[in-house]
């Protein structure tokens, strides 16, 4: 297991485990997600090819429509 910490929380993951499969483990889905890992914004395409490391800071910003509708 490897500590990361996700938006400001510690938290275990497998090691080796890739950002999407976070992502996966927590049903989150990344048509609503943008994700920075330790202070850089990722691209979708990285989300399966960067592999997480003790230490690193994830933060999911999660896209939300709102406003007033007359």
């Amino acid at each position: 297991m490897v500590t990361v910490k996700i938006n400001g929380k510690e938290e275990n993951v497998k090691e080796g485990s890739t950002i999407q499969a976070v992502l996966d483990k927590k049903e989150v889905k990344t048509e609503m997600v943008a994700v920075e890992l330790n202070g850089a914004l990722l691209t979708k395409d990285e989300f399966k090819e960067r592999v997480l490391s003790k230490g690193d800071i994830l933060e999911f910003l999660y896209y939300m429509a709102g406003g007033e509708v007359s």
